[in-house]
């Protein structure tokens, strides 16, 4: 039996079932905000439900790993049901998926229309190195750290970074062939990676103008490991600065 299944129906004539008196009855009663009923009084006003479990996802992800993260620990963090958690989620792995597609992902995309365009691989490389830098430091919850965290490294295989990395890695070996020592570097240039991902540290020293100077510093540091001559970077950056505009056009 539902719950209105024991209601007594009014008799017929009464004055309560008037049609004036339903008018007013559903004219004054309160309205229910639409969507799913929350556990607890929205915390984060001015994000949608589902960006909100994203954000606490990413913190607990971050702080207990992700094996040890529950989605009833998300749902009842965010202050909803685990049943609407499912609403916007098919389960824990789908938000990994959505936090880390958001950040290794637009370099990649970036990188792969680099390759396309006809422009030398010094400026492929200190190009790519300033987009996917940009990447790193507008990271809302700054997501790369997950990709250290070993179960997230055996639940996303990591096929995104690698393929990033591998784009690195060609970027810069096609440079180094036209720096003034190729040989000097072929051991090195994985190099070329690590300087980048070193912004991840940054991130947590000074204020923005502090971190977007060493990161300028870390694309033209890509060169320099290449042994790309000095007298050439602000061609490149100039070059740099057209390919990106091209792209976000």
């Amino acid at each position: 039996m539902t719950g209105t299944d024991d209601t007594i129906a009014p008799a017929a004539g009464d004055p309560s079932t008037a049609p004036s008196s339903a008018t007013d009855a559903s004219s004054t009663a309160p309205r229910r905000a639409p969507g799913r009923p929350r556990l607890a009084p929205k915390k984060r006003e001015g994000m949608s439900t589902r960006d909100e479990i994203l954000e606490v996802a990413a913190n607990l992800f971050t702080q207990h790993g992700y094996t040890n993260t529950t989605t009833r620990q998300i749902a009842e963090v965010v202050g909803i049901k685990q049943a609407s958690l499912y609403y916007h989620f098919t389960d824990k792995g789908s938000i990994l998926n959505a936090l880390l597609s958001g950040t290794v992902e637009p370099s990649v995309r970036f990188a792969d229309w680099l390759e396309t365009q006809s422009v030398d691989s010094a400026s492929k490389l200190y190009t790519l190195a300033r987009f996917d830098l940009d990447v790193i430091l507008q990271d809302r919850w700054n997501l790369h750290v997950l990709y250290r965290l070993p179960d997230v490294k055996k639940e996303n295989g990591r096929a995104m970074q690698a393929a990033l990395q591998e784009h690195y890695r060609r970027f810069a070996e096609r440079a180094a062939a036209d720096g003034s020592d190729p040989a000097g570097v072929a051991h090195d240039l994985d190099l070329v990676f690590g300087l980048v991902e070193s912004i991840l540290v940054q991130r947590d020293w000074g204020e923005g103008a502090a971190r977007h100077a060493y990161a300028q510093s870390i694309a033209r540091g890509c060169l320099r490991l290449v042994r790309i001559p000095e007298d050439r970077v602000a061609d490149i950056d100039e070059t740099s600065t057209r390919l990106i505009a091209d792209y976000a056009g």
